[in-house]
């Protein structure tokens, strides 16, 4: 999955930093231009596609995390990145130049931190990439390690990548720290900047529920919380892997069979309309019905295939809910026993990868269409807060 989303990211690349120009140029001086300068630092414009492809996956990488999709080759979401990634670098080259003019450096002590910092950064990474690495169930570990460095490498997350990137962020913390030393804010002033952030908030998501929890699952910090939002946790029970693999298996089932039954409408609709052609021949309209009968006998066939796949997966998800009843009726029974401590429950049964990097829950509204619609209605069925639903059997994990 991340190789083709870096490849239509790279794709979508090719096509919007090119510009209006199609004349062919030479790859190496077209790459070398320079789009951003200031003193010595300099960034070309293959720095620009490589950090607009970093920006996109990225953003690809966070919204699926919260199942919602991403389209890395739209053209809106390829020119806010561009904006976005060029604005930044202006923005560092001048933190860059201050540092250099302020003499601003990093103690040893400091130097040892990002080091460290940086070293698990980098592991972190590379333990993420194996389980992107071809054919690592026959690898020992040393071998899965060593491709996984690789592939890390090869991704641009290299340890030194990370030194920088920690040794940069740093010295910016220095020069804002130079910028501010004599600042004095008053509680006015302090007030009245966060009244202007609430009421700006106010008019984006006044009314508007389902548009602020997207937001606050982004990440985006906001002052304004509308009526009809609320913050949830949950702990999610995965199927089986064997199970899961039925339900995949019964639900490309349906896909197959309703192309299926779209190829035999289109045949209906086309010998359908040979035979409707005024002037058309004996022979045209003979062989027209013959078409009709059998793309209607296709399509019957066709339909007797999606009554039967859609029994298929609700007898699949019957089956794998079963596999689940006793681990999930311990996990509610342990957290309906007297002093029951829902977060460290949570801590140790939950199998959402989501939730664990969520503290303060998902947020949710009833006309969200970004998480499964049962999760959705059992979180806005919760009275009050400390309350938790029953079993919520979802339509896609768990």
């Amino acid at each position: 999955m991340r190789k083709k989303a870096l490849l239509a990211v790279m794709m979508a690349m090719v096509l919007l930093l090119s510009g209006c120009a199609l004349v062919v140029k030479d790859e190496a001086v077209d790459n070398a231009q320079e789009i951003i300068r200031l003193g010595d630092q300099v960034f070309t414009k293959k720095d620009i596609k490589e950090k607009v492809e970093e920006q996109l996956y990225n953003m690809y990488s966070l919204y699926s995390m919260y199942g919602y999709s991403f389209d890395v080759t739209d053209p809106s979401n390829i020119a806010d990145a561009q904006e976005s990634v060029i604005s930044s670098l202006k923005e560092q080259l001048a933190l860059d130049a201050k540092a250099k003019e302020l003499g601003l450096e990093l103690t040893e002590a400091e130097l040892e931190e990002v080091k460290a910092a940086a070293q698990t950064d980098r592991d972190n990474i590379v333990a993420s990439a194996k389980s992107y690495v071809d054919d690592a169930e026959n690898m020992d570990e040393a071998a899965l390690t060593e491709a996984a460095e690789k592939m890390a490498d090869e991704a641009g997350y290299t340890l030194e990548s990370y030194i920088e990137s920690e040794t940069r962020t740093r010295l910016n913390a220095k020069v804002r720290e130079y910028a501010i030393k004599d600042v004095a804010v008053t509680d006015e002033e302090i007030k009245a900047d966060y009244d202007s952030k609430v009421e700006a908030d106010k008019t984006s998501y006044e009314g508007k529920a389902g548009s602020w929890a997207s937001a606050a699952n982004n990440g985006s910090t906001l002052y304004y919380t509308p009526a009809g939002v609320r913050r949830v946790k949950q702990i999610l029970t995965k199927f089986k892997d064997e199970d899961q693999t039925a339900i995949d298996d019964a639900k490309k089932q349906v896909t197959d069979a309703n192309s299926a039954i779209s190829t035999a409408q289109a045949k209906i609709d086309a010998a359908q309309e040979t035979l409707d052609v005024e002037g058309a021949t004996e022979e045209e309209k003979a062989k027209a019905q013959a078409d009709l009968d059998a793309a209607k006998q296709e399509k019957d066939d066709a339909d007797k295939a999606l009554l039967a796949a859609n029994e298929a997966v609700t007898a699949a998800q019957d089956k794998a809910f079963a596999n689940l009843d006793e681990e999930v009726d311990a996990i509610l029974a342990s957290l309906d026993a007297e002093g029951a401590d829902w977060q460290a429950i949570m801590d140790e049964k939950n199998q959402d990868p989501g939730m664990k990097s969520n503290e303060q829950g998902y947020a949710v509204s009833a006309d969200m269409t970004g998480f499964d619609s049962a999760f959705v209605e059992a979180a806005m069925a919760l009275e009050k807060p400390g309350d938790h639903s029953g079993k919520v059997r979802g339509t896609s994990y768990g």
